[in-house]
């Protein structure tokens, strides 16, 4: 099915005022928030290198077409900036944001994205002896903070007889590692069962339309 397709018609005048049928490309529907979190719904994937909405539609699906399906399943509406960059977009990213910074500073642009500090992050990590899980928070703290910051680590016993240990660190994250890291952190998505693509297509043919 091709997503365009699905779009209601609208009847509007030219600019010579004749009656025209138009597509109303700006028709959006959505995923209720509860079924996001149904895992017999979803399969997850992470987007390689290279992958583009057809290419993972192609994968998974057979058919390029359903690219809208990968989008519609992470309400992704900005495929350009919501969808991982390729190595060389990033790159060329990167020259963009920063390239002039760089100049200024007589380096070049991996050298001074990888010199220059983003941020201050306090690291909290808990370990359950019970469920062997790790929680790992990360917290944006200011210099003073970081610089009087001690780590530890501390092991407390639960009134069930097992433990949590729990340690406090503190890392210094520069340019280049945090535009890695929210590059990387669109890489995992949601698709939809195959099982249940057809019902979904026929579903918003039906939200379109109605």
């Amino acid at each position: 099915m091709l997503y365009f397709d699905t779009l209601p018609k609208l009847i509007t005048l030219d600019p010579t005022n004749n009656a025209v049928v138009v597509t109303n490309i700006l028709s959006r529907s959505s995923i209720i928030q509860k079924l996001l979190k149904n895992p017999a719904l979803f399969y997850q994937y992470d987007i390689q290198d290279g992958d583009t909405p057809e290419i993972v539609a192609s994968k998974y699906y057979g058919d390029s077409y359903r690219y809208w399906l990968v989008l519609f399943a992470n309400q992704i509406f900005d495929p350009q900036w919501q969808w991982p960059l390729s190595a060389n977009q990033f790159e060329a990213y990167l020259n963009d944001k920063y390239g002039s910074a760089a100049a200024n500073n007589n380096q070049t642009m991996i050298a001074y994205t990888q010199s220059t500090i983003q941020e201050y992050r306090k690291i909290y990590t808990s370990y359950d002896s019970t469920t062997a899980n790790t929680t790992i928070i990360n917290y944006t703290i200011d210099s003073n903070t970081y610089n009087n910051l001690v780590t530890s680590t501390q092991t407390v016993a639960l009134p069930s007889g097992a433990s949590c240990t729990i340690t406090i660190d503190k890392e210094i994250i520069d340019i280049y590692t945090y535009e890695v890291e929210q590059n990387d952190a669109k890489r995992t998505i949601n698709l939809i069962n195959v099982i249940y693509a057809g019902q979904f297509e026929q579903e918003l043919d039906s939200l379109m339309n109605s």
